[in-house]
This record gives structure tokens, sequence and C-alpha cells, in this order.
């Protein structure tokens, strides 16, 4: 991935039209990856995205085969059931000795799986219950990678485990499984945001994330700031390595990832910037600029 590599605004505006479209699957048809979607797909792995910071070189590894996904996928995902027969997978890797690898994990991460939505295929992120020993086998780890979490790809089985999707892409129509409102993940520093934060703020609000807890929070600041922060702590069995951040913060990479898109599709200029030493907020997106009428996208 070049690392100096923008987004740009037909790449934007197809991920922004996936949010609607995406929900969580679990269970499969087991049908193989077309050879056009796996070229697309691979190509915008390799480097289609848009990353997070330039020096956490966080990356995603395509792997294929019904018996390597099912080999690496265990156990239950809350109430839902289990991943079975997923033709493909994403495995997410961090070099976790570099600062902000999990917020760009997911930051990267989400624009892969929003990618993949467009291109048909249906997905699920699974950040534990899986063989992180089995996915090891199928890529190869620097000495200072691991992986952070894997990605279900392929073809939802008809009648199969899905999340809750309706509605159109409109202010107040994405009613998928229970959510946070979006006044509970934001706060509004005593000004009135223009009419493009809360159209992010809905793309941010259906991110999917981890047990669906949503610990993200927006903070709109007077001089026009977004910062966000991460609200929940989740304890883990066993961490990547002693005092590794929250694992919550690769959600809020998501819930990054979901804002980006929506305000570049939305012709709004603007860039996350990862604050420095690591804390509280994570990150803060400056300078925005609205180019273009909402209303004409």
């Amino acid at each position: 991935m070049t690392q100096e590599q923008g987004m740009g605004r037909d790449v934007a505006v197809r991920l922004y039209e996936a949010v609607e479209l995406r929900h969580s699957v679990r269970s499969y048809t087991g049908e193989k990856l077309t050879a056009a979607e796996r070229e697309k797909l691979s190509a915008f792995v390799t480097d289609g995205w848009e990353p997070l910071t330039s020096t956490a070189h966080v990356r995603a590894v395509l792997i294929e085969g019904v018996e390597k996904t099912n080999r690496i996928f265990k156990g239950f995902i809350g109430g839902y059931g289990a991943v079975k027969n997923a033709p493909a997978m994403l495995v997410v890797i961090a070099p976790i000795d570099q600062p902000h690898f999990y917020e760009a994990a997911g930051y990267m991460g989400e624009q892969c799986v929003l990618y993949a939505t467009a291109l048909g295929l249906d997905s699920c992120w699974v950040g534990g219950l899986y063989r992180s020993e089995e996915a090891a086998k199928e890529v190869a780890l620097a000495p200072d990678e691991r992986i952070l979490a894997v990605v279900a790809l392929g073809h939802a089985k008809q009648g199969g485990m899905t999340g809750l999707y309706e509605g159109l892409f409109k202010i107040g129509s994405f009613k998928r499984g229970k959510r946070r409102t979006i006044e509970e993940i934001t706060y509004l520093e005593d000004v009135e945001p223009p009419p493009w934060f809360f159209r992010a703020m809905e793309a941010v609000q259906v991110g999917p994330s981890s047990y669906n807890k949503q610990p993200w929070h927006f903070f709109y600041h007077r001089d026009g700031r977004v910062s966000i922060s991460s609200t929940v702590e989740y304890k883990e069995k066993e961490q990547l390595f002693p005092g590794a951040p929250d694992a919550s913060r690769l959600c809020c990479g998501i819930a990054m990832a979901h804002f980006r898109v929506a305000t570049r599709a939305l012709g709004v200029e603007g860039r996350w910037i990862a604050e420095e030493p690591e804390g509280m907020p994570i990150a803060s997106f400056y300078g925005p600029q609205i180019e273009d009428d909402l209303d004409n996208l």
C-alpha cells in the first residue's frame, strides 16, 4: 500500500453506498469467488485503501477455500451461531510495535469490507473465537506482526444467520439491530454542526463492532474539528502483548472509516490525524470544506 495515497471520491461513493448494504452474515453457500471478484478484491486489498497513518503499516491477506476457513473458525459469535462455509476470508494483520496499530487495522479492514460489499459479497468481522494459530499458517508474519481479526467473505446461504437490514439511505433511515442513538454517541460543543456531520454519523451508527457495543464517542468542536474517543474496555482472555492497547480501538478504527467514507462521498474535504502520544482522543478529523450540495449526491 502506498501510504501517501488518499481516498478518491469515486471510490468513496462506492464505499458509502455499501455502508447501507453491509450486514453480518455467518452462514455461507461455500460458492467460490468468481475470477472477477477475486481480481478486483485482491487489487483493492493490496493498494486500493487509504491508510490512517504513515507509521502503522497494517495489511490484509486474502485466503480462499472452505476447508481452510472452516478450520480457522470455531465456537459461536454471541447467540447467532458459528461462521460456516465461507469460501474466503481476510486476515487483518498489524505490527504491534507501532502506534495506533489497532485503529489503523480497523480503518483499513473496514474499507476492504465495504469494497467487498460493493462487489456483492457478504461478510462478518470476527475478533475472537477463531483459531489464530491456524490463520497464521496461511500468512507469513514478521516477528513484530500479529493477527488482530479475520473477516469471513462469500455469499449468504438462503435462510442463514444474518444481521438485520432495512431502509433507504436517508437521515433517520438506518435501523439494523439494536443501536445506540446518534445523540448517545456524539457530543456537540455548544454549536450546531452542518448537515453533513449528521449524515456521516448515521454511517458511523451502523458500523460493526464487537458485541455491537459501539465503543466510540464523537465530539464536534466549536472550531469544526471532530474527535473520536474509545468508551468501552473489553475483558480479553489474552492480550496481544503485556500493556497492549484496548482492542475496542479496532472498532473505533472501523467507525472512523465509516465517517471518512461518508464525508468524502458527500464532498467534504478533511482527514483523520492520529493524536500523539496515544491516548484520548484517539484522533481528530481536520479541515472539512463542503464542495458540493449534499442533495445532489
